[in-house]
């Protein structure tokens, strides 16, 4: 038979490389090679097997790993959440990584127990993997099958005890499933089959996964996982690293396909190469974090329900001149953002009333030259409590709350209970002169990403209202509970 030449695949996936080489089978020198061949594994991580290095203690949370001598010298091949053997083989107790603090040093949980500190007791982390195993068939082969061949240890008995072994695949102390392709024209399968330590081929010794079918096949039948099928074989324990690893280079692992006839013979065979390596390990901080800001709003937008009169910035709520027979409204936009899980509150109070030149306003004063806070319609409005003031007649300052997406707001312009109706609902700012604690305006209990609350300013005056300038401040805080 004139030999054919394999194509080369490469397949790169998550630090996995799988490529096809051109093979043949020891056993058959008229053997041909499967075509467009690949095995694919879904965790290229190399198991762990170290053993503890000195200074473990008792009922603390870290455990400190020897750094040499041993298949696992490094915590670069452990992550956080995989669990963790130690103590003395047959004996050990698991533990589960919290944090990797250094290359010789992981923190775990619960504390390390009696008899799992002592220098060079076992630490064994276990990775596994399902094989994906894609190919397209060279001959057509009656009643024959397909057998996967991965390196395993040397010792039988250690090929197959469920820890990992240096530089070769465990087979598990069970035997993993084996996956065959569904029943197709020319291929009736059989339930796969997985056999420890079942094949040497010069000075190695192989598992053997098979995928047995009765029917005639076919030549450049395609199993890829979307023509048809693809063998698949879970649970394979990966290696420890192997001798002489160095680390963020791959160990990498020759894995046989073959297409065996009736009689057991491969009849076709190429061999992949695999590559078993570390995660990398990608580092962050959060620091808590809150942002609030304040914006203004055009004149002519509509906020609360009304259309605003005057133009707002970040810093300043200019009213311009007020009016005895009509409100001036206006209005600003407040938002915040946090990680804290436990949310945030924002808050407001003002100096005080709006004072002739800023003077002090004692109190609720009526006097001429202060602009009071209004009382509402119905003469029930506070910094506590809201009301409607929808009658100009009702002279004074105050504010409502227009929320676009914030979790939780005190009240809004439309709330309809209590005195309110809910065509504008009011409140009176917090009067800090009168020694009145700032209120809550809206707030959530959990993260919140660009939360808006518009803020409404509301102004009508008496016909005694002293001409000139008034003004007052008022003060927002935002604050996140962590």
């Amino acid at each position: 038979m004139k030999h054919r030449k394999s194509k080369k695949l490469i397949v790169l996936s998550t630090f996995i490389l799988a490529i096809a080489v051109a093979g043949k089978w020891a056993q058959n020198s008229e053997s041909a090679s499967l075509t467009s061949v690949s095995v694919t594994v879904s965790n290229p991580r190399p198991s762990f097997r170290g053993v503890l290095g000195a200074g473990n203690t008792v009922g603390t949370s870290q455990v400190i790993i020897n750094t040499s001598g041993y298949p696992s010298t490094t915590t670069a091949q452990l992550q956080t959440d995989d669990i963790l053997l130690v103590g003395n083989a047959g004996t050990m107790s698991p533990y589960t990584i919290t944090n990797v603090v250094s290359n010789s040093l992981a923190n775990i949980t619960p504390v390390l127990a009696a008899g799992d500190a002592d220098t060079s007791d076992d630490v064994i982390s276990t990775q596994s993997a399902v094989h994906t195993v894609r190919f397209t068939t060279a001959n057509a082969i009656s009643n024959g099958g397909f057998r996967i061949l991965v390196p395993a240890h040397g010792t039988a008995t250690d090929a197959n005890d469920g820890l990992p072994d240096q530089g070769a695949f465990d087979f598990g102390t069970a035997a993993p499933t084996v996956t065959c392709p569904t029943d197709i024209t020319g291929y009736d399968f059989v339930t796969g089959t997985a056999t420890a330590s079942a094949v040497t081929i010069g000075s190695t010794d192989y598992h053997a996964y098979e995928c047995l079918y009765s029917g005639v096949g076919a030549i450049a039948t395609v199993f890829d996982g979307t023509t048809n099928d693809a063998i698949s074989i879970n649970d394979i324990i990966n290696p420890a690293p192997a001798s002489g690893h160095t680390t963020g280079t791959a160990d990498s692992y020759r894995i046989i396909l073959q297409h065996l006839d009736s009689s057991y013979t491969a009849v076709d065979s190429t061999t992949v190469a695999i590559g078993v390596i570390e995660a990398v390990r990608v580092t962050a901080s959060v620091a808590p974090q809150i942002t609030f800001s304040i914006a203004g709003v055009t004149s002519g937008s509509t906020s609360c329900g009304v259309t605003t009169d005057v133009t707002t910035t970040a810093t300043a709520v200019p009213l311009g001149e007020l009016s005895i027979a009509s409100f001036t409204d206006a209005a600003q936009t407040l938002t915040v953002s946090t990680n804290a899980t436990n949310g945030y509150a924002v808050t407001a109070f003002e100096s005080d009333q709006l004072g002739l030149d800023g003077a002090t306003c004692t109190g609720d004063s009526t006097a001429s030259n202060c602009i009071p806070d209004s009382v509402g319609d119905n003469a029930a409005l506070s910094h506590t409590a809201n009301d409607e003031w929808n009658t100009t007649t009702v002279k004074g300052f105050g504010y409502s709350l227009d929320n676009a997406d914030a979790n939780t707001v005190a009240f809004e312009y439309t709330t309809a209970t209590g005195t309110c109706t809910g065509t504008y609902c009011a409140k009176q700012f917090a009067d800090n002169e009168d020694g009145q604690a700032a209120q809550q305006l809206f707030s959530s209990t959990t993260v919140a990403d660009s939360e808006n609350v518009d803020v409404c300013y509301r102004a009508v005056i008496s016909n005694v209202q002293a001409a000139g300038f008034y003004e007052n401040y008022v003060t927002y805080t935002a604050t996140a509970t962590f």
